[in-house]
């Protein structure tokens, strides 16, 4: 069990960062509703942190030199399922919480299964090891491009770490953030006293289907917040403009809010999201101009409100990567209605780089992780010439890497961001018209 070794030259370490919360009221997810001069005063914080309460917590995953072993201590701290609380969450997902009993038996499942699998759904990303110096004349100033990730529902910040450690094996530095609107399966953050605190799945006791799309938008507007604020984080943070005080996060995963100071390009900065993800992707790459191209996976394009569209159409490269099976036929009016307000946005005679990408073989989940930790528990129903997990996943990454490279950094940008092309991906792969 694990996850597959990364594409890239690369190793890839992670550190964790969380914005410590200034107030007593402070409620995840809000933004300041008091004046930051006076949160600033009556917490002795500096105005800097101030103005970016309401981030959410990263990982944040990087390439490193260091081919140091990895230690026991180490296990914990790597693996896929870093707390019991996210267990708990993933089985609630099979056994709904809507009465006390229910609520019970998943307590102690969780706690009766997870010393038996933690250990052995390990991510192949070590510690807190030393940020890679890069030799290439992009990065001659030591500074490395950034692409933000945006989980999908039911979900956290590791789901996706075998996208993320593909591309930080590549040369970027990923930042994976757990959002904190209650979309995703379970989510840790750290009160105002520094206390760790969990936030479960909002509507976890109504079936899907019946939670009002109303308030699915109005989780994807606290999304789209989140990432603008978890950038303005990196941003002071490459200033050097926080103290140690300010991360929230203790122990060995802990980022020193040094380790960033000077080394993140922000000027090529790129945006990744699957499923709800892609619909946080869309919208604040259509809203924030800091982002300079994107990639969407499988865009769940519903909690879009209808006069969205035109809001976030937007004019960066798009790439648009989805399975075959997730496409029935309102989601697919939806993404013509964004085609078509992308199309409207450009000036007569301009053009934007719109691409669809089509997965054979592939169902919504084969761009996390889940199947290939858990291949046999996530069978479903036989599809015709399915493709294998591990071969879905290196396609998915290899046509985000190739995307990045070319809409993202400078033309004529060598190793390491240059992606090995298979040719034999071409031929799961189906191009869509985008008109």
């Amino acid at each position: 069990m694990g996850l597959p070794k990364p594409l890239g030259p690369f190793a890839v370490s992670f550190v964790e960062f969380e914005l410590r919360r200034t107030r007593e009221n402070s409620h995840p997810g809000s933004i300041s509703e008091v004046g930051q001069e006076n949160c600033a005063a009556r917490n002795e914080v500096s105005p800097a942190e101030a103005g970016l309460q309401g981030a959410p917590p990263m990982r944040i995953f990087y390439p490193t030199s260091s081919n140091s072993s990895w230690s026991v201590r180490d296990v914990k701290d790597r693996s896929w399922i870093p707390e019991v609380n996210y267990l708990r969450g993933f089985l609630c997902k099979s056994v709904p919480p809507s009465t006390q009993l229910r609520r019970g038996l998943v307590w102690g499942l969780s706690y009766l299964i997870y010393p038996f699998l933690f250990p052995f759904l390990l991510t192949q990303a070590s510690v807190k090891q030393p940020l890679l110096i890069p030799e290439s004349d992009f990065n001659k100033d030591d500074r490395l491009p950034v692409i933000v990730f945006s989980h999908g529902m039911r979900s956290c910040r590791t789901t996706y770490t075998a996208t993320c450690i593909d591309l930080a094996s590549h040369g970027y530095i990923v930042v994976a953030v757990e959002h904190l609107d209650g979309s995703g399966i379970i989510a840790q953050y750290h009160d105002h006293k520094g206390k760790s605190t969990w936030l479960e799945h909002a509507r976890s006791e109504m079936e899907f289907d019946d939670v009002p799309m109303s308030f699915r938008s109005d989780q994807l507007r606290q999304r789209v917040t989140e990432i603008q604020k978890a950038v303005d984080v990196l941003e002071a943070l490459d200033q050097g403009l926080l103290s140690q005080d300010s991360n929230a996060i203790k122990g060995r995963t802990s980022m020193d809010v040094k380790f960033l100071q000077g080394r993140l390009n922000l000027n090529y900065l790129g945006m990744h999201g699957h499923s709800f993800g892609g619909a946080t992707t869309i919208s604040v790459c259509g809203l924030d101009k800091r982002f300079k191209c994107c990639v969407a996976e499988d865009v769940w394009w519903n909690p879009l409100e209808q006069d969205a569209y035109d809001r976030v159409a937007g004019n960066i490269p798009v790439l648009l990567l989805n399975t075959e099976n997730f496409n029935w036929e309102s989601l697919k009016d939806c993404r013509k209605k964004f085609l078509n307000a992308r199309a409207q946005a450009c000036g007569e005679g301009d053009s934007v780089v719109t691409e669809l990408l089509t997965m054979k073989g592939t169902s919504h989940m084969d761009q996390s992780d889940f199947p290939l930790l858990f291949k046999r528990a996530s069978k479903r129903a036989v599809m015709k010439d399915k493709l294998d997990v591990h071969h879905a996943k290196d396609i998915n990454s290899r046509a985000s890497l190739d995307f990045f490279y070319n809409h993202l950094l400078p033309p004529g940008t060598g190793a390491p961001y240059l992606v090995d092309v298979v040719k034999e991906d071409g031929e799961h792969l189906i191009v869509g018209q985008v008109r």
